[in-house]
């Protein structure tokens, strides 16, 4: 060959080679699809490939199919999102209240005793009748009496969680089980509520929830191991494929790692350990494992759950002011502020990633002035803190959250105006408290890291009712009327970033999750619309069409 057309002849074999690529084999194919990667670079695309787990191909039809082949499901326009990280729920505890005496949803005292009764009917004699779920609203100063269980059955012993987990309505043959009586008194961090008389009147109040609870009988591992696949369904059902479990406890743990190790779990587990609570079973330190924010494990005891305060019902939350009522108070911190600082600085100087929950505007700025301490004697460590709830935040603390490296992990859902704001708060806190309440948007204006969490069982798992409420602050199911506090709404973008990368930031898996890019995991979740062409009110009615793991199909479940 003369010397000059060598280079020419090499870079036409090098031409047909490249137009002559053979696709590589994918095992799934997307295409057709509304994509929202939730990559600010490369946003919207409408194909994805998966092979072995991972994505190895986004954008147009054309390229993904000139690149990849295999099996291909045509979604027609539907939504592709990452899958949904549901930074606040407590899955087993859920799970175990669905096959106990499940009272949530029920919208009046009458329909709550009919399925107490129903419940009870189904008992043996001397069994407990534990459940759950019951709306504190519908019930004066939200104190149901204990009678009203002594009604329905005078023998039975029976304990009920309220929905929001920080109270519990008893018979009084649980109040003698137990050894509730006139003279015993109230537990550091709790309260139990009283009649006229002085004698117990139903209702404990955060650690005196324990004095019965201690008492209850043991839930067996199949038990807790069955609640939790009922759950992990569920989350599918919703979209959910990265949960943190606040307030885990060591059984809780131990299920979870459990199914893993079976290779049935299909779903990446955080668990905050409940280390400091009036509420579970407080786990021991020793129990949580810090280094594991740097594995891919599916179950992570990476961090620790800290109750600051209470709730707002009960008036058990702390506030900078007063309370309104009668008891005119300021509500509680579980732990007292000094105390709560060393620990939170020893935990953190283990590495340890913290979750604090704090409603009041005085528990917040509590846990903010805690990971202050923290970060001033040990330094930013990349821990990722994050606070929960935030029902009021002071306007002076809130630049806070930024500047402390602080995610604002926000239940959206609540921030309408419900029977709980305006019939059991408004009172307690009056009207210029309420119309501060749940500062999303204010939080978001300021640059906080905004991750969501639905607090399931206390509210719906749904992300798309809460993201709805959080464009709306009205009510996703048009019962509730009203608007509340209407100049804290956030953007679209905003709340699915909250549930898909600032979640899988929050839970230190950004580079597994969170996005649609190649590289990352199969996590993905397919709706029947595309939610930016859509009015805020119509969200709510958008459905979970799949949900993948790992590039499986987990819901509707294929086997």
């Amino acid at each position: 060959m003369v010397p000059q057309f060598k280079n020419f002849a090499f870079c036409c074999v090098c031409f047909l080679l490249v137009g002559c690529e053979q696709p590589q084999p994918a095992d799934l194919i997307l295409v057709n699809a509304s994509i929202y990667t939730v990559d600010d670079q490369n946003p919207w695309a409408e194909a994805l490939a998966i092979r072995a787990g991972d994505i190895v191909g986004v954008g147009t039809n054309a390229d993904v199919l000139a690149k990849f082949e295999g099996p291909q499901r045509d979604l027609d326009g539907k939504m592709v999102l990452p899958g949904f990280h549901d930074s606040h729920s407590h899955l087993i505890y859920g799970g175990l209240q669905m096959s106990q005496c499940d009272l949530s949803e029920l919208g009046s005292p009458a329909a709550i005793l009919a399925a107490i009764e129903v419940c009870d009917q189904s008992l043996d004699p001397s069994d407990w009748l534990v459940g759950g779920g019951w709306d504190l609203s519908l019930f004066v100063d939200a104190n149901p009496s204990k009678t009203l269980l002594d009604q329905v059955n005078p023998d039975r012993r029976t304990f009920l969680r309220a929905a929001d987990g920080h109270s519990a309505w008893v018979s009084s043959a649980a109040l003698r089980y137990a050894g509730i009586e006139s003279e015993t008194p109230d537990p550091a961090d709790g309260i139990i509520e009283r009649d006229s008389g002085s004698q117990p009147s139903g209702v404990l109040r955060e650690s005196a929830m324990l004095l019965v609870e201690n008492v209850l009988p043991a839930i067996d591992a199949t038990v807790r191991e069955s609640a939790a696949r009922q759950a992990i369904a569920l989350a599918h059902q919703n979209g959910i494929t990265s949960v943190i479990d606040a307030a885990a406890t060591t059984a809780d743990a131990e299920t979870y790692e459990a199914l893993a190790a079976s290779d049935v779990l299909n779903m990446r587990v955080v668990l905050a350990m409940s280390v400091i609570a009036p509420f579970f079973d407080p786990a021991p330190v020793e129990s949580i494992e810090p280094e594991h924010r740097q594995t891919q494990k599916l179950v992570r005891r990476q961090s620790a759950k800290i109750f600051v305060d209470g709730v707002l019902e009960g008036e058990t939350a702390a506030l900078i002011a007063p309370y309104f009522s009668d008891k005119g108070g300021h509500g509680m911190l579980i732990t007292p502020a000094e105390e709560l600082q060393s620990k939170v600085i020893r935990l953190d100087a283990m590495g340890v990633q913290l979750m604090f929950h704090a409603i009041g505007d005085f528990g917040v700025r509590v846990a903010l002035d805690a990971i202050e301490a923290a970060q001033t004697s040990n330094g930013d460590q990349d821990l990722r803190h994050h606070i929960s709830h935030l029902q009021l935040i002071d306007p002076v603390d809130r630049p806070r959250f930024k500047a402390l490296n602080v995610a604002a992990n926000v239940q959206a859902l609540w921030a309408l105006p419900d029977s709980y704001i305006m019939d059991v708060n408004l009172p307690a806190v009056g009207p210029d408290r309420v119309q501060a309440m749940y500062p999303i948007g204010s939080l978001d204006a300021v640059e906080t890291a905004i991750v969501g969490g639905s607090d399931w069982p206390v509210s719906s798992m749904n992300p798309l009712l809460a993201i709805e409420t959080a464009l709306t602050r009205q009510d996703p199911t048009g019962v509730i009327a009203g608007v509340l506090n209407e100049q804290e709404t956030v953007s679209l973008a905003t709340m699915i970033a909250a549930y898909t990368k600032n979640g899988a930031h929050l839970m230190h898996q950004e580079q597994l999750t969170g996005q649609l890019q190649v590289g990352k995991r199969a996590d993905l979740v397919v709706l029947s619309d595309n939610l930016f062409t859509l009015a805020p009110h119509e969200i709510s009615e958008v459905s979970v069409v799949a949900t993948y793991f790992e590039g499986r199909q987990v819901f509707p479940y294929e086997s």
